[in-house]
């Protein structure tokens, strides 16, 4: 009896522990677009520079994922780390025009506290039509406040801006850069 009643306990202790871990709170979101500095040292940069492929695309132009969206959904919301919650995850090529090269980006989408929230990560293609994520690549952050949905605006293949689903007044979606991720690397530590 003592025994079951052991493990009734471990089990209750590692669910409450679980439960904390995803009520945790982040950096405090900026409105409008911003970017953050990618001054040495920054909390937000990885410790160490690290790559992983995620996709390829195969010879009939489908992508296939190398790394499952069930991980890739675990790694955005350990990314987000402000209790985001994932249930989308793809990868998207910019809509570059003409002689653009292509440009593709692994994007994670889902709500946080009933808003709509997306990070989108640009990936490098390994020339061999492999794409790879690195540590050191920035993150595109969006947050809708008042909106049900946003997308990423485009200028070539690069992300500018952000458009709101409806037009309703005071909906938006604000957009932020911020340098690096540690989507499949050890979170950085923010104590000083």
């Amino acid at each position: 009896m003592t025994r079951f009643l052991g493990w009734v306990l471990l089990l209750l202790l590692a669910t409450a522990q679980m439960s904390c871990e995803t009520s945790r709170r982040g950096a405090e979101e900026y409105s409008g677009a911003s970017r953050a500095g990618a001054a040495p040292g920054n909390a937000d940069r990885p410790s160490e520079i690290a790559s992983r492929q995620i996709a390829q695309l195969n010879d009939l132009g489908k992508m296939e994922y190398r790394t499952s969206q069930a991980e890739l959904a675990r790694a955005f919301i350990r990314q987000f780390h402000d209790g985001t919650v994932i249930d989308r995850v793809m990868v998207r090529k910019a809509p570059g025009k003409g002689r653009d090269a292509a440009n593709y980006f692994l994007v994670g989408m889902g709500l946080r506290n009933g808003m709509f929230r997306a990070m989108a990560l640009p990936l490098q293609n390994g020339g061999d039509n492999t794409f790879s994520l690195s540590s050191a690549t920035e993150r595109y952050i969006l947050t809708g406040v008042g909106c049900s949905s946003c997308t990423f605006n485009f200028e070539g293949t690069r992300i500018v801006g952000t458009t709101c689903a409806d037009n309703s007044g005071g909906s938006r979606c604000d957009l932020r850069v911020e340098p690096g991720n540690y989507m499949f690397t050890r979170q950085p530590s923010t104590a000083k």
